[in-house]
């Protein structure tokens, strides 16, 4: 079998790396498989159709990439802007091609999630307990919102310098996301307190030190609740 993407999202994040998850009880990925496909084709022609909201939502997977392992995708991604991307697909090639060879090196090391591979679940943590509570918001709307609240936690950890936090959110403003919580403390916690990456007391929480790096810290729930 093989993919033939036909969205921004599937393209650059759903396509590559052979894991084939399903849903449970609203919670994602619980149950699933890791096959991978005989061939990708990411053919932009087939995105041009795409409403802007869906889009848009790629995009967040794109700057998620950006800002775990390609310092020179985020500057880029700086120097283009939404409708740039929407109406040039020579730039659009580029960043979507960027962005696979990321993913793609990342899985090549540990295709089922032993180690490095947790490292682009990025901005998912709270991402996927924003899907878990709300059906407002699509998965890419829901990382960008966990990519700006999970950057302001590495800072009020001292983990990342104060210019690398404000182009972080800078970037994700400027492709058009909303950002705000749209969840309560409560909310968030007890979905984190679900997701699939616990173990035990503690849960691999993947925050950004830089732009293009990032660091796996395990962190207990206390921790975790004092931070937040």
């Amino acid at each position: 079998f093989g993919f033939i993407t036909t969205t921004l999202l599937g393209s650059v994040d759903a396509s590559v790396g052979g894991k084939n998850g399903v849903n449970i009880g609203g919670f994602k990925n619980m149950v699933g498989s890791f096959s991978q496909p005989e061939f990708v084709i990411c053919d932009v022609a087939l995105l041009r159709t795409l409403p802007d909201r869906e889009f848009r939502a790629g995009l967040a997977e794109v700057i998620k990439t950006a800002i775990l392992g390609d310092s020179e995708l985020f500057n880029v991604l700086e120097q283009n802007s939404f409708e740039s991307l929407r109406e040039d697909d020579s730039r659009l090639e580029d960043v979507i091609l960027r962005s696979i060879r990321v993913k793609a090196s990342v899985v090549a090391e540990d295709e089922r999630e032993g180690g490095r591979r947790r490292i682009l679940n990025l901005g998912h943590t709270i991402a996927h307990a924003i899907e878990k509570c709300t059906s407002k918001f699509s998965h890419g709307e829901a990382v960008a919102i966990g990519l700006h609240h999970i950057t302001r936690v590495a800072l009020s950890q001292g983990l990342i310098s104060a210019n690398d936090a404000e182009r972080i959110i800078a970037l994700i403003e400027r492709y058009g996301f909303d950002t705000t919580l749209p969840i309560t403390h409560k909310q968030l916690l007890d979905a984190i307190k679900a997701d699939k990456k616990r173990s035990g007391n503690t849960l691999h929480l993947i925050l950004p030190t830089a732009v293009g790096a990032v660091e796996d810290k395990v962190m207990s729930f206390d921790e975790l609740n004092t931070i937040l």
